[in-house]
């Protein structure tokens, strides 16, 4: 049999004595655990021993009065989350804004109605309750993340060295490779080198995110073309044996880019090849570079399965995990979109995607222009 839980602790702070003895039988005989104190004074002493889960305050009381009560109660560190609920003779519209504008959740004007009280007691402490608990959620998801990060760069420390190991054997070994060697085995070498490749750019890109979400990225930024990113962002991705085609379109008038030309690589290649990874075998990709708006806009369209419109907004974020439109299966998107948003954030750019289910997708990201004395030099 599961346990009632424990009863809310309500303090009453009214320097009425009547007022406290008619309040403290009310909510004791609703269960609750009551205090009463006829000055703020002493209700704050008490609340810095023990915090209560809800305070019922007057406004007009000797020494400390009830708004100056409230405006200590808000700056306190451990006090600050606990509804207050102004009860007062005070009923003028101006009474009551002052009230909530020092912090009150509720006013109740006197002559109070005991439903009343209840009600709007009852209504405060479960809202309490409602936001401690996702609170509490909130700390525990924290956690799990700080503790899912601590293993993913122990994981990609661990895996940095095996791998540099394995494509320097895989290299040695395409070079003392002579002819007639079988297509097969000359595939499975391709195979694996691409492998290792693109696990080596996943740990790469985990890194990057660790160190861009701790201390920010530097950027050496220069006046690049786009060509130069997308032929730079080929050579990272494609793989020679790869039949798809590579359509680029690069404006007339386009301005060249003031941005770090290491960084804007990875994140066209981190584009490019999502779209390679989504779209058909036998469809083609896509670049182009168009200025815009006083910028540049980077494009990488596909012919993909498409990212349905509520999915759009969160696929920039870490691990995320998408339902595919047929619905049949879920596909995760990992860290490489998440890395191209916060580096072309660090530019002070703009990313996106338009897309329709089913037709496509169209990633963009919008960056600065060089200025023309950098563009002409």
């Amino acid at each position: 049999m599961n346990e009632a839980p424990p009863a809310a602790n309500i303090m009453i702070v009214d320097d009425e004595p009547e007022n406290l003895n008619v309040l403290e039988a009310l909510l004791t005989q609703a269960g609750y655990l009551v205090s009463a104190f006829p000055r703020g004074e002493l209700a704050l002493a008490a609340a810095c021993h023990q915090a209560p889960d809800l305070v019922l305050l007057d406004v007009r009381m000797p020494g400390l009065d009830g708004h100056e009560v409230c405006r200590r109660f808000k700056a306190h560190e451990d006090l600050r989350g606990i509804p207050i609920l102004f009860i007062s003779a005070l009923s003028a519209a101006e009474d009551i804004a002052a009230g909530l504008e020092c912090g009150g959740v509720d006013y109740i004007a006197k002559p109070f109605s005991k439903p009343e009280v209840l009600a709007r007691v009852c209504t405060h402490i479960a809202l309490r309750g409602a936001y401690l608990q996702l609170a509490a959620e909130h700390a525990r998801l924290q956690s799990l993340e700080r503790h899912r990060d601590l293993l993913t760069h122990m994981l990609v420390h661990d895996m940095r060295g095996p791998l540099q190991v394995i494509g320097g054997h895989l290299e040695i070994l395409a070079s003392c490779v002579t002819d007639p060697v079988p297509v097969e085995q000359r595939q499975s070498l391709r195979a694996a080198t691409r492998g290792v490749r693109l696990l080596s750019q996943m740990v790469s890109t985990v890194v990057d995110l660790s160190r861009i979400e701790g201390t920010g990225m530097p950027l050496r930024l220069l006046a690049v073309g786009a060509g130069e990113i997308f032929r730079g962002a080929c050579a990272q991705v494609l793989d020679p044996a790869d039949s798809r085609h590579i359509a680029e379109h690069i404006g007339a008038d386009c301005p060249l880019l003031l941005c770090d030309l290491e960084v804007t690589v990875r994140i066209v290649a981190n584009l490019l090849a999502n779209a390679l990874k989504h779209a058909p075998d036998s469809s083609s990709i896509e670049l182009g570079a168009v200025g815009v708006d006083g910028g540049v806009c980077l494009w990488v369209r596909d012919c993909g399965p498409g990212i349905a419109a509520e999915d759009q907004q969160r696929i920039f974020d870490k691990f995320v995990v998408l339902q595919q439109p047929s619905g049949n299966f879920l596909a995760s998107i990992g860290l490489g979109l998440a890395f191209c948003k916060l580096a072309v954030q660090a530019h002070g750019g703009r990313i996106g995607v338009a897309s329709e289910s089913g037709v496509g997708s169209t990633f963009w990201c919008h960056l600065p222009a060089a200025a023309p004395n950098l563009m002409q030099s």
